[in-house]
């Protein structure tokens, strides 16, 4: 293993000593697997036959699956947000609990709808995605509770992930207050935004959006370098943030720092089956790694490395500490 992989290593070893904090849209994700072997008489779509009644096989998703990854690598999340008091929240819970993540910090609100996604499966393709949700923002009762608990939380915490799906629990006001008490404490802050709520990345250590994402906040096209690099520090500079990671699916990452510089992390050469996720878990790598001692791109180069494994497997999923070792000793998968 070369000095810098050994390096990575190292950081990786300290994963165990961090604690997360992760707020956002904790959701239930659904897998149903069917075989297609026909089109349906009547209409022009495959028809899936279910063996059976088979039972979907149940994840936890969106800041879930942050959460998920960052248990998997050995860390220690604590979840903030709100669920409903119905089944899927149960399930949801039942599910985090599964993987050794508490779950007394997610708040229950009456009448809140848990997002469930179901995504229907045959043949390791995707078919089609039913979404179950009713996304409406968090009381105010519920954001003071999230608020006073992320404030007895601070002291433990090592970092502070933001993830945005829209369903109601990243509103402005909370941001700003949970902001606020991570950097009086000197906690790293991690943003996943969504287009759409661009103030909750302002003064946060790292934002990490998409391309497409990228191109709607900074309103241009970023359709080769020159454009990339003009509008990613234009949009570094609007947010006021210390770091932009703007993730290129298979063409990588690009890392832009306050000071100016700006590195291209290319992408990993491998076939992709499923990309649900992999902006988690390059998230969850992310912050683990910076708040573990590593330099940001350091850290973007192992969550790069992340989101490489992350695309061969189907469906969500977490990637565990041993996998992501063997990616950074460069050993195929399965060997």
């Amino acid at each position: 293993m070369k000095k810098a992989q050994t390096r990575l290593a190292r950081i990786l070893g300290k994963f165990s000593d961090q604690t997360v904090g992760v707020l956002g849209d904790f959701m239930l994700d659904a897998l149903l697997r069917g075989e297609a072997t026909r089109i349906s008489p009547e209409a022009p779509v495959p028809v899936v036959r279910m063996d059976g009644h088979p039972k979907p096989t149940l994840y936890p998703g969106g800041a879930g699956n942050v959460a998920a990854n960052i248990r998997a690598l050995g860390g220690r999340p604590i979840p903030f947000g709100a669920i409903g008091k119905d089944e899927s929240g149960k399930q949801l819970c039942d599910e985090l609990k599964t993987r050794g993540i508490y779950c007394g910090t997610l708040v229950k609100e009456q009448g809140r709808t848990t997002p469930r996604k179901v995504r229907i499966v045959a043949h390791q393709h995707q078919l089609l995605r039913l979404d179950f949700e009713r996304p409406a923002p968090i009381s105010s009762k519920t954001s003071s509770l999230l608020a006073k608990s992320f404030a007895r939380w601070a002291p433990k915490l090592s970092a502070l992930i933001i993830s945005d799906y829209q369903k109601g629990s990243v509103q402005g006001e909370l941001c700003n207050e949970i902001s606020a008490i991570a950097r009086q404490r000197r906690i790293p802050v991690f943003v996943d935004p969504k287009p759409e709520h661009p103030e909750i990345c302002r003064h946060a250590t790292a934002v990490t959006p998409n391309l497409h994402e990228a191109e709607l906040m900074a309103g241009r096209a970023m359709r080769d370098r020159a454009s990339l690099e003009a509008a990613g520090r234009r949009l570094l500079a609007v947010l006021d943030c210390s770091y932009l990671l703007i993730t290129k699916g298979a063409e990588g990452m690009t890392l832009f720092e306050k000071g100016g510089r700006v590195h291209n992390i290319a992408g990993v050469a491998r076939p992709v089956y499923d990309v649900t996720g992999a902006g988690d878990t390059v998230l969850a790598v992310l912050a683990l790694a910076f708040c573990s001692g590593a330099e940001m791109k350091a850290a973007a180069e192992l969550a790069n490395l992340a989101a490489g494994q992350a695309v061969l497997k189907f469906g969500t999923s977490e990637i565990g500490r041993p996998e992501l070792l063997q990616a950074l000793a460069g050993t195929p998968r399965g060997a």
